[in-house]
């Protein structure tokens, strides 16, 4: 008697055809496991904006009377006097305390071109950004 062999699976013998199946059943849930404890492995986790920066800030300051910019755990948005309005979408967030202040930059893109700016906020009495710290910009309350 010639010995068939097994080329599909109806034609493999019913206790092998068990075994393949069961095999199959849980390395399919464990290889897409594999995939996303990879994914996440790899994918850095992006620092977040704190709350207390959320919001739209303005200053005083005659030169800058015209200009806004607005802080969210996604964007960063600058907005000029004549209407202009440039967004940018926030990738990382560093910190450093220095003193009672904390030096805070910010790295964004605007249209996939790469972005940094750097500011210090001491709590309560406002922000200023690294490159005019004699220009103090306040949270507008809404």
């Amino acid at each position: 008697m010639a010995y068939k062999k097994a080329t599909q699976m109806k034609d493999a013998p019913r206790g092998l055809r068990g075994i393949i199946q069961d095999w199959a059943l849980l390395e399919i849930p464990l290889l897409i496991l594999i995939l996303v404890v990879a994914w996440m492995w790899q994918t850095p986790a992006r620092k977040d904006l704190p709350k207390e920066l959320w919001g739209d800030w303005a200053t005083t300051d005659p030169s800058y009377a015209d200009r806004t910019f607005e802080l969210d755990n996604v964007s960063i948005t600058f907005t000029t006097g004549e209407g202009t309005i440039s967004v940018g979408f926030i990738k990382d967030v560093t910190k450093i305390s220095e003193g009672d202040r904390t030096l805070y930059t910010v790295s964004y893109t605007v249209d996939d071109v790469p972005n940094i700016v750097s500011f210090y906020y001491l709590p309560n009495s406002g922000l200023w950004f690294k490159n005019q710290e004699k220009i103090i910009w306040k949270r507008k309350e809404n």
